[in-house]
């Protein structure tokens, strides 16, 4: 072997050794992180069934790069998204939702997704009763020591 050889397995074997020297990484408790996003999760149903707008969005941070988008309108801002949920929140006498598959994706130990999928029923001010399937993704992200939506879309599945 040649001495640029031997030093080049010289300088692999050293690296290697530094490498496995260093920490591992701390370990990603993903269940907690599941648990917790879902909690937040429940809350924000709960805001969003008693109405209560203003709660609902208590959960999500302030942003101008896509808040909410809901049926393919898209609300760059938190205060946009927020005005249209009013809006709508406005129209029911009551609204109630049924998931019936939440799945949280742990992508980093300050991020995560949720998706999910369930249905709507709302009773507007009319009497009348809608129920609506939905489907719905969370991008939520750890800020100080709170869970908090970053970018919401919900939409309306296409009949099959």
């Amino acid at each position: 072997m040649t001495q640029k050889g031997t030093l080049l397995v010289l300088l692999g074997i050293l690296l290697s050794v530094g490498a496995s020297n260093r920490p591992a990484p701390a370990q990603v408790d993903t269940k907690s992180i599941e648990q917790a996003v879902l909690a937040v999760s429940a809350e924000m149903t709960k805001a969003g069934e008693s109405a209560d707008a203003d709660r609902l969005f208590s959960y999500m941070l302030d942003t101008d790069k896509g808040s909410v988008i809901q049926n393919g309108v898209f609300f760059a801002t938190r205060q946009e998204a927020l005005e249209r949920v009013r809006s709508n929140l406005a129209r029911a006498n009551s609204v109630q939702y049924r998931w019936k598959r939440q799945y949280v994706t742990v992508l980093s130990p300050q991020v995560a997704l949720l998706t999910a999928e369930g249905e709507a029923i709302a009773t507007r001010t009319s009497g009348e009763t809608i129920t609506t399937p939905l489907a719905q993704t969370i991008v939520f992200v750890l800020r100080a020591d709170s869970w908090k939506a970053i970018h919401a879309h919900q939409s309306v599945p296409l009949a099959r």
